[in-house]
């Protein structure tokens, strides 16, 4: 269990998220239609899969030894420590081999990283996911430090871009993370030709097919124009037992994406003159138990991940999650006595208590319970009819057969060779709650078409308010410069959940991706169809492209 929630706080501050950690995992399905597991699947041609390495009868195995990586590859990389160490992986993913890859983990992990976790595990991982790829091919180092690697490179198999990186001290390395990266626009079709619709709807089927087949993704696609949908692809199941595909109707519980619900629902107050951005936590709740956070933290710190404030998810009582919360204030007594990480507005620092926080205040300065405020005043008015606040379970019979099933390859050992149901989260001011692809398309219009807040308050609220490693953060949404456009959102995840939403800004262009996987299954997709969307903006810019 606590495995779990430390996992998933360390998906949180990566991906943007609300978790609850689950409390058992039971086998569900099977892996995606016609795809069979990475130990008995028939690898593409002149690809090996990765298995061990094993002896003929009454002989010792050979000798385990790191294939060398070419010589074009080798100049790329520094000669550095995590230069080094990141390219012994990167030769062993080019040829991804589990005993290999686990050799690697147990030679260069810090112990944290190991501590009850089966190093072949993590091992079988890394190279199930080299052996999908393709390995990957360094295109560009993005930063070189003593300590640190990040380098973009192209994964040939799955065509697609990705930011892998590395972490070394002289307590050994962390694992190499790999993230989905925007492709480099000289990558993307240059010709308005291959940017209209029927171009677009192709591209999109190729790669969501691709990512499913790869057994990345599974959930649904969708860009609108002007609030309709003129793009959408689905893959995999919403159910695998029962074999239940997805529509732009099936609900997902978003994650952290419902925290932009959070900050609009605070704006609506702003705008009505109830309250300000600019307004300390005491004016709302003198008595505060936290001095510091009383009396120096703004809302607008809330926002923006600079109060110093930390997590309260791990601290959900049982009953809490058995019976739900009825308003974000039954959060507070979990956070309040916290003292700040640091002087509130000097640093950033993910937080899901301040946005707990926002919601109570949401509440106090309103009158209403959170749950019913975000059904009166966000879903209602933008016609979300089927997106719920999420914040009382439902039993299994009650549950609609439109709600997903999240799956995880997550457990307390390790990464699991298939996917796993996990217990769903309940939502609260900080994520969780439930929508649909269509309805959050209907979200981001009506916030930025003046429905929901003044067209000035949406301008404010996507103002990068502070620096990030991938752009800016503003209020609740990430600030992204994407080809000379800017394009904000917010992402979603935790085991078993994937989502992203994207705002082309000064475009009628939007985008939603939903998976049921763990992330970055939605981030996979979303990159290049972000980018493609920034593309075809261009394009209409100049005349061409729309059909």
């Amino acid at each position: 269990m606590k495995f779990l929630r430390a996992l998933a706080l360390a998906i949180l501050v990566s991906v943007t998220l609300s978790f609850q950690a689950p409390s058992a995992l039971t086998q569900q399905g099977a892996p995606p239609q016609g795809q069979q597991p990475p130990e008995t699947q028939k690898p593409p041609e002149g690809q090996k899969p990765p298995e061990g390495q094993k002896g003929k009868r009454g002989k010792k195995p050979p000798e385990l030894k790191i294939p060398p990586l070419s010589e074009a590859q080798r100049k790329l990389l520094p000669d550095t420590k995590p230069g080094k160490i990141f390219g012994e992986w990167l030769a062993i993913c080019g040829r991804p081999n589990v005993d290999l890859m686990a050799k690697w983990m147990q030679d260069h992990l810090r112990k944290p990283f190991l501590e009850g976790t089966d190093a072949r595990a993590l091992g079988r991982a890394d190279a199930t996911d080299c052996y999908y790829a393709g390995g990957y091919e360094i295109k560009e180092v993005v930063d070189s430090q003593p300590e640190r690697l990040v380098v973009r490179a192209f994964a040939p198999r799955l065509e697609a871009w990705f930011r892998l990186s590395i972490g070394v001290n002289d307590e050994g390395s962390g694992p190499v993370q790999v993230s989905p990266a925007a492709p480099p626009e000289s990558a993307l079709p240059k010709d308005p030709k291959q940017l209209t619709d029927a171009a677009l709807q192709k591209d999109l089927a190729r790669a969501v097919q691709r990512f499913y087949a790869a057994d990345a993704f599974s959930g649904i696609a969708m860009a609108a124009r002007d609030g309709k949908p003129f793009l959408t692809e689905t893959a995999g199941f919403a159910d695998r037992t029962r074999e239940r595909r997805f529509t732009p109707s099936t609900q997902f519980t978003i994650g952290s994406l419902g925290k932009m619900f959070t900050a609009t629902a605070f704006a609506q107050l702003v705008d009505q003159g109830k309250a300000s951005f600019d307004d300390t936590v005491g004016k709302f709740f003198p008595e505060y138990a936290n001095a510091t956070v009383r009396d120096k933290v703004t809302v607008a710190m809330l926002l923006t991940h600079t109060s110093g404030m930390g997590d309260f998810l791990g601290k959900r009582t049982p009953e809490m999650m058995a019976n739900g919360v009825k308003r974000a204030a039954e959060f507070m007594p979990l956070y309040e006595k916290d003292e700040p990480d640091f002087e509130p507005g000097t640093r950033s620092r993910y937080s899901n208590a301040g946005f707990a926080l926002i919601g109570a205040i949401v509440e106090k300065v309103s009158g209403e319970d959170y749950p019913a405020y975000l059904r009166r005043h966000i879903f209602e008015p933008a016609g979300m009819a089927n997106s719920d606040a999420n914040n009382v379970p439902r039993q299994i019979s009650a549950r609609p057969t439109s709600l997903v099933i999240p799956y995880t390859k997550q457990s307390e050992s390790g990464p699991l060779l298939g996917w796993v149901a996990a217990e769903r989260d309940i939502g609260s001011p900080a994520g969780g709650a439930i929508s649909t692809a269509e309805d959050l398309i209907k979200f981001a219009e009506a916030l930025r078409g003046g429905t929901l807040v003044k067209p000035e308050t949406f301008e404010r609220m996507a103002q990068p308010h502070q620096k990030t490693g991938s752009g800016g953060y503003g209020y609740a949404m990430s600030v992204a410069d994407v080809y000379g456009r800017t394009v904000v959102g917010h992402a979603g995840g935790f085991p078993g959940v994937s989502t992203e939403l994207y705002i082309v800004l000064g475009t009628p262009y939007t985008a939603v991706v939903l998976s049921n996987q763990d992330p970055p299954a939605a981030d996979t997709i979303g990159e290049r169809l972000r980018a493609l969307l920034v593309k075809r903006a261009k394009a209409d810019g100049g005349g061409e492209g729309r059909e």
